[in-house]
């Protein structure tokens, strides 16, 4: 009996060990929580830095278009009666304005929806999440996802040009009795951002950098009887003079512009031109005459083609990022668009889509059925434009 007494006491812990165990216990209970706040931290970081991915399906949700014209599927895709035909890429999809309605379609050739939008003179920008429509003319334009109108907005004055960021900002280009032109810009939800006036020049393009934090801006005024040219970078943080300003005074009309990368490119209608993005001075330029038909501004090179009637011939070429000639070659006289996927160029060829590479080097043909307006080339197909059809056909 004693002997028992004596083990329960040779095993009753001590005050001191009491003690230590509750210290190590909160210890563990403190690292429990530390790692749960990090955890919950680090699951807030993943979707600030992904929210626009996680909550891109929610935008519009309450605007969500349901419309359709039509259930069928597949090609070819029947056009309404239209006095007029605007086709873009939308991502992995594409889209068809005409004067009543914009439509979007998938590249099985399912409708999305059809949306009458009620402008009287409808103008679309697209980029991969977003179309901008804006009524030219008029006062009024909107935001759209691929299936939601996100928002509408009218401004004062009347709209004359639109440009859409890679993401989801808008610039609105309007007139006002007071100034010649007043650029808008809007974030995603439609509110006003920045505004940049013009008192004595014409704006003709804007575009914005490619971390959007500027717009690149082209004018055009006159200068002892010669037209300007100039272009501008604007932060659209709410500073009012211009990080800098080049101008190039030859009478040349800016006709499109593209800002991606370290490069801006200005095409006009008798010259092309690289400007250095950081500071605005002047990497390469490039002359050419004739009538343009249709450019292609890439980041790395620039397509650009060009009808000359003085030689009777219609000529694609290919230009560096400084502007010099990596290939010039004449093709049909009825050939009426090019487009590019990354260093291809396409050509819409008659009743032939002809492939090259940048230095214009053919790789590829497809014989088509007919003749098309417009084409697309979304992944490994043409998407083409007829007088009241979309056809679709592999790329060769």
């Amino acid at each position: 009996m004693a002997k028992s007494r004596k083990k329960a006491v040779e095993t009753k812990k001590s005050p001191n060990d009491i003690i230590a165990y509750r210290k190590k216990r909160k210890q563990r209970n403190n690292i429990i929580k530390l790692l749960s706040i990090g955890l919950v931290l680090v699951g807030i970081a993943l979707i600030w830095t992904n929210a626009g991915t996680i909550f891109e399906p929610l935008r519009g949700i309450a605007s969500k278009i349901d419309t359709r014209t039509t259930e069928d599927v597949g090609f070819p895709v029947n056009l309404p009666g239209s006095a007029s035909y605007s086709f873009a890429d939308f991502g992995d999809n594409f889209l068809l304005l005409t004067d009543t309605y914009l439509y979007t379609y998938t590249t099985g050739g399912g409708q999305i929806y059809a949306l009458k939008h009620g402008y009287t003179n409808a103008v679309q920008r697209a980029n991969d999440k977003r179309i901008l429509l804006y009524d030219k003319s008029s006062y009024d334009f909107s935001l759209y996802n691929r299936t939601s109108r996100i928002y509408d907005q009218t401004v004062d004055d009347k709209i004359v040009y639109g440009a859409l960021s890679s993401g989801d900002l808008c610039a609105i280009v309007t007139t006002s009795p007071k100034y010649s032109n007043l650029v808008k810009v809007f974030d995603g939800s439609g509110n006003w951002k920045y505004t940049r006036k013009f008192v004595d020049e014409n704006v003709m393009q804007v575009e914005f950098t490619e971390d959007e934090k500027s717009i690149i801006v082209t004018t055009i005024g006159v200068q002892s009887g010669d037209i300007v040219c100039n272009v501008y970078k604007f932060s659209i943080d709410g500073s009012e003079s211009e990080v800098w300003k080049y101008s190039l005074v030859s009478n040349s009309i800016p006709c499109a512009i593209d800002a991606k990368g370290k490069n801006i490119t200005v095409l006009c209608d008798n010259i092309c031109f690289t400007l250095n993005e950081s500071d605005g001075s002047l990497m390469g330029s490039y002359a050419f005459s004739g009538t343009l038909i249709c450019p292609v501004l890439e980041e790395s090179f620039t397509a650009i083609l060009v009808n000359n009637i003085s030689t009777s011939s219609t000529v694609l070429l290919t230009l560096d990022d400084e502007m010099n000639v990596m290939g010039s070659i004449s093709v049909p006289s009825n050939t009426v668009d090019i487009v590019a996927d990354g260093s291809v160029v396409y050509a819409l060829e008659g009743e032939d889509a002809v492939s090259y590479d940048r230095n214009l080097n053919e790789t590829g043909r497809v014989k088509l059925k007919e003749e098309y307006s417009a084409f697309l080339k979304i992944g490994g197909d043409y998407y083409l434009l007829g007088y009241d059809k979309v056809e679709k056909e592999r790329v060769g």
